[in-house]
């Protein structure tokens, strides 16, 4: 049972706190030594003269969408002192004492082109040009990922792939329990004791976008739960679920409710996995979360360790070990920053996401192609969106320090304000009764819906500026060609003998496993749209369909 006191923030419990380093001189530990001391209303005094009469919090403070304050100035009175040490507990400066100085994190490319073949020689280039984790679409129907139809269809998609060393990610489909059994399948073929990855179950999020059917979630979170108890017991490196709070950034949520929707997913796994018998460490290692960033890199990295700090201390609650308290991150750079009409400047876009999920401890980064909003993914795209990691790897060397931001104050004072703010929309979320009664309800659905139009107000007031969206622009820049509006057709089918049973219609998982190896065929079905509220959105779209049309 998890001891969660709702109303009392967990949050800012004080940690190991800052140690001086002995040995260092008094010179080098106050670099100020010499110069006259000056204090904080100095600096407003002459900040407030320099200003001319303007007013100082319309000038230059400025708020996120989360209603957090950025002053223009941070000093020690802003660091709580409460960070922690890397690789330790609430994991603020991440889960790592130590870094692998030759892969940090994964460089992880998602693949969704419709044919197996075509997959195939797309994953092996990027795994050639050094990408080190893959992100699979599936679908049978090929419209929404790779048509795989059957194991075989996988397997195809795998070829040549060592599945010893490349952790696999599945994306959250309807279908995730076959999809799931084929992966399995494939494991335990090559040995389940290097299996790494994730298989995707997002019964929750999946549910709650496309306005599906709540009386069947309890069966959807069953088979879960199964393949769960299955990953404890044969491959603890490979998690079960993902809560893929990238769906409220996208909506156009804000950093605080993606947090808290981050954290009220997890318990509902959680809850759900200890009823079926996991144990807390179990429960806690088999899910894992998908953030969205964008190009703000200070809050991008505060994001990361804020959302450690709130799930740690929930998972502490809920008796979970320390180690086991540590967050799985897998980070996909925003699509709602994407420009169609100056698309060459979302390369500066996606850098500087990556750059804040390196520096934020991501184990897993995605970074979207360039011409994402054009609808082309051609080997050159996925080529500099693979350049970017490799760049921030070997050239930056961001993975050479852990937690490159800690000890900055304005990093420090905005981690713990966001964390505040996303455990108070965590509160709110659980006087609603949780999170799948929250979205039932419509409360959800509401509370998006108005912080997303709350932001495109803002844009088009100029209080929130897009470069080269909004300001900057650059006409007359040539775009790269888009693909044919008609969208390629997805391979015939794999033939499959009649006797091949299908899937069982009462879900066991030794069944779906054997369905699986027996080559049981998965046959396209339908899915509605997404529900409004939860539809993705596109920042700069309205201000670029306006552009468009004066141009015409």
């Amino acid at each position: 049972m998890c001891r969660i006191t709702f109303l009392q923030s967990p949050i800012l419990t004080p940690g190991t706190g800052w140690f001086p380093l002995a040995h260092m001189s008094e010179q080098a530990q106050n670099p100020g030594t010499g110069f006259p001391k000056a204090s904080l209303p100095d600096w407003r005094d002459l900040a407030d003269k320099a200003l001319r009469g303007k007013d100082f919090e319309d000038t230059l403070v400025r708020r996120t969408a989360s209603g957090i304050a950025r002053g223009p100035l941070r000093t020690t009175v802003d660091d709580p002192h409460n960070a922690g040490t890397p690789g330790a507990f609430p994991f603020v400066r991440g889960i790592n004492a130590k870094i692998d100085p030759h892969r940090p994190w994964h460089i992880t490319q998602s693949f969704s082109m419709a044919d197996p073949a075509v997959a195939n020689a797309a994953i092996l280039d990027d795994l050639d040009g050094g990408v080190s984790a893959l992100l699979l679409y599936l679908d049978p129907a090929g419209k929404n990922g790779i048509a795989v139809h059957i194991r075989k269809d996988l397997q195809t998609v795998l070829a040549g792939v060592d599945l010893a060393i490349v952790p696999v990610l599945l994306q959250a489909r309807p279908l995730n329990a076959a999809y799931a059994a084929m992966l399995v399948s494939l494991w335990q073929d090559m040995g389940l004791e290097h299996a790494s990855g994730g298989l995707g179950f997002s019964p929750v999020g999946q549910t709650i976008r496309h306005g599906m059917d709540f009386d069947l979630l309890p069966e959807r979170l069953n088979r879960t739960a199964a393949f769960a108890r299955w990953a404890a017991d044969h491959a603890p490196n490979v998690a079960t679920a993902i809560i893929t709070s990238s769906l409220i950034h996208e909506a156009g949520g804000s950093d605080a409710l993606e947090l808290a929707f981050a954290a009220a997913g997890g318990i509902s796994y959680f809850k759900v996995f200890r009823e079926h018998g996991l144990s807390p460490d179990e429960a806690a290692r088999a899910i894992m979360f998908s953030l969205s960033l964008d190009a703000d890199v200070p809050l991008g990295i505060a994001k990361l360790r804020a959302a450690r700090r709130l799930w740690a201390r929930l998972m502490s609650a809920c008796d979970v070990g320390e180690p086991a308290s540590a967050m799985s991150i897998h980070v996909g750079t925003s699509k709602r920053m994407m420009s169609r009409l100056s698309p060459y400047t979302n390369v500066l876009r996606t850098s500087t996401a990556a750059f804040a999920a390196a520096s934020g401890g991501a184990q897993f980064i995605s970074v979207e192609p360039y011409d994402l909003a054009l609808g082309t993914h051609d080997a050159k795209a996925r080529r500099i969106a693979r350049n970017i990691q490799i760049i921030l790897h070997e050239e930056v060397q961001v993975g050479r320090v852990i937690d490159p931001a800690g000890g900055a104050y304005a990093i420090e004072k905005l981690t713990d304000d966001l964390a505040e703010a996303a455990w108070a929309a965590f509160q709110e979320i659980e006087r609603q009764g949780g999170l799948i009664k929250a979205a039932q309800s419509g409360w959800l659905a509401k509370t998006i819906t108005a912080q997303r139009e709350a932001r495109l107000a803002a844009i088009k007031s100029g209080e929130v500026t897009i470069l080269g969206v909004t300001d900057f622009l650059e006409d007359g820049e040539r775009l790269p060609a888009a693909l044919p509006s008609t969208p390629a057709r997805a391979p015939a089918p794999t033939p499959t003998s009649p006797n091949v049973p299908d899937f069982p219609e009462d879900f066991t998982l030794q069944g779906y496993l054997d369905a699986a190896h027996a080559g049981a065929k998965l046959l396209p079905m339908g899915q509605s749209d997404p529900n409004p509220a939860f539809a993705p959105t596109n920042f700069c779209a309205p201000f670029e369909d306006e552009r468009a049309g004066e141009e015409k």
